[in-house]
């Protein structure tokens, strides 16, 4: 996968019916989307969010962390590029209810590899959906996360199990 989207193939996918029985599951991929100084001025554009130590490399290779960074928010939203490749729902509908307890362990930089890691926190069935927690762990070069994120997601049954 490069920068500029999936040629990876999709996960596997399971039924929300499934879910469920997945609380404590782990799921993973080795594929990973190099973050580009593109892609972070591309960001920095659309959000303002112009801060040096993403767009300014001579002045952020100067700084304690020696390197530019990628924005914690563009880290976050890239998991909506990566999640496929991970994790995929079968469901009626999906509805996206937000995130809980995001932090920024460790940095994330400019031309490094981002992947993705997904674990079934919850997912309580509700009868006609199922709400369900996914603690998303974005990984890159380092020996720490460089963003934890809880996801809440409910879909809706549709279709055969």
């Amino acid at each position: 996968m490069n920068g500029d989207g999936p040629a990876a193939p999709a996960a596997p996918a399971i039924s929300s019916r499934e879910l469920a029985g997945r609380a404590g599951a782990t799921f993973s991929s080795p594929h990973s989307v190099v973050v580009t100084r593109e892609r972070v001025l591309a960001f920095a554009e659309l959000t303002g969010a112009r801060h040096w130590m993403h767009t300014d490399p001579g002045r952020a290779e100067a700084s304690p962390l020696g390197r530019a960074t990628v924005p914690g928010l563009l880290t976050l939203s890239l998991g909506a590029l990566l999640e496929p490749l991970v994790l995929q729902v079968r469901s009626g509908d999906a509805v996206f209810y937000g995130f809980d307890r995001v932090r920024f362990p460790a940095p994330m930089f400019i031309g490094d590899p981002l992947r993705l890691e997904v674990e079934v926190v919850s997912a309580d069935d509700l009868g006609q959906s199922v709400q369900a927690v996914l603690r998303n762990r974005f990984w890159s070069a380092g020996p720490r996360p460089v963003c934890v994120a809880e996801q809440k997601v409910r879909y809706t049954h549709g279709g055969p199990a």
